[in-house]
C-alpha cells in the first residue's frame, strides 16, 4: 500500500509538472506555437509520460484551460462575495474578469486560443460552458433583488457572449487597458440599466413588444 501511495504521489506530481510546464508555454508562445517536444523537454520528462496522463497535446491544453479558468473564477466569485450589494457584487466580478483579461495567461489560453481548439467540444454532448456556473451564482442574487422573474440561465447566456465580446475586444486591442477601461464602461451601463428595469413588468411575465413598422 505504502509503495502504491507512493506511485500516487509520484504520478500526481508527474501530471501537475506537465500542466504547469504546458501553462508557461501555451501562454508565452500559444498552442500552434508550442509542440509537445517542447513540453517534455521543458518538463524534463518522458514522452511516454506525457501520454501515460494525457491522450495529447489538446488533452493537455484542455488540462491548462480548466487551471487558469478555475483560478479566474475563484477571483470572480472572491470579489463578487466581498460586496455588500447584489449589484455591487455584478460589479466586482466583472471587474475582477477584466481584469483577468489583462493577463498573458488569461488571455492568450482562454481567449485566443480555446475557441478554435476546444469549443466544439464545449458545445459538443450537453457539455456546459465552464463560467455558466460562476456567471449564475454571481448573477442570481442580482435577479432576486431587482428582477424577479427574469430566467437566471438566460441571463447567463446572455452574459457570457457579452463577457467574452469584452475579452476579445481587450485580448485584440493595442491599448488593453484602455480598451479594458472602455468595456468596463460598457458593462456598467447595461447593469445599470437592468437595475433600473426592475419593477417595470419583468416580474413573472414576459415584456409585450411594441408594434414595429414591419408588423402587420
Amino acid at each position: 500500500m505504502a509503495v502504491k501511495r507512493l506511485r500516487e504521489r509520484q504520478a500526481e506530481a508527474t501530471r501537475a509538472l506537465l500542466v504547469s510546464v504546458a501553462r508557461q508555454l501555451f501562454t508565452e508562445r500559444g498552442y500552434a506555437g508550442t509542440s509537445v517536444e517542447d513540453i517534455i523537454e521543458a518538463a524534463g520528462v518522458a514522452r511516454g509520460a506525457l501520454y501515460h496522463h494525457f491522450a495529447g497535446k489538446d488533452a493537455l491544453f484542455a488540462a491548462v484551460y480548466e487551471a487558469v479558468q478555475a483560478d479566474v473564477a475563484s477571483a470572480v466569485l472572491a470579489a463578487a462575495l466581498a460586496a455588500g450589494d447584489p449589484a455591487e457584487a455584478v460589479n466586482a466580478g466583472l471587474a475582477a474578469f477584466l481584469d483577468a483579461c489583462l493577463e498573458a495567461e488569461f488571455r492568450r489560453v482562454v481567449v485566443l486560443d480555446s475557441v478554435p481548439v476546444l469549443q466544439h467540444k464545449v458545445w459538443e454532448g450537453g457539455r456546459e460552458h465552464p463560467e455558466l456556473v460562476m456567471l449564475r451564482q454571481v448573477l442570481t442574487p442580482l435577479v432576486d433583488a431587482y428582477l424577479p422573474g427574469l430566467g437566471v440561465d438566460a441571463l447567463a447566456h446572455v452574459a457570457l457572449g457579452g463577457l467574452y465580446g469584452a475579452a476579445l475586444y481587450i485580448a485584440r486591442s493595442p491599448a488593453p487597458r484602455a480598451a479594458r477601461a472602455e468595456a468596463d464602461v460598457v458593462l456598467d451601463t447595461l447593469i445599470s440599466g437592468l437595475r433600473s428595469g426592475a419593477g417595470t413588468g419583468t416580474s413573472g411575465q414576459t415584456r409585450q413588444r411594441k408594434p414595429g413598422p414591419l408588423d402587420d
